[in-house]
């Protein structure tokens, strides 16, 4: 089996900058949730994330095209 490590490149930058946002936007959620922060505080933070996750999601569907 073999594996293959990505290039460094401007795609390994933004793919740890999507990384870096769904955790930081996922633990704001969390501790707006636990302070109990006016909804529309929850519904931005889950919104950011979700828009983080669907942006690495299609990246790595269309990678995943091209490399077959």
């Amino acid at each position: 089996m073999t594996t293959t490590h990505p290039k460094a490149s401007d795609n390994s930058v933004t793919h740890t900058a999507l990384w870096a946002l769904v955790a930081v936007s996922g633990v704001a959620n969390l501790v707006s949730s636990v302070a109990q922060a006016p909804l529309v505080v929850n519904l931005a933070t889950g919104l950011v994330t979700l828009v983080a996750l669907t942006v690495l999601g299609a990246r790595h569907l269309r990678a995943r095209r091209t490399r077959v």
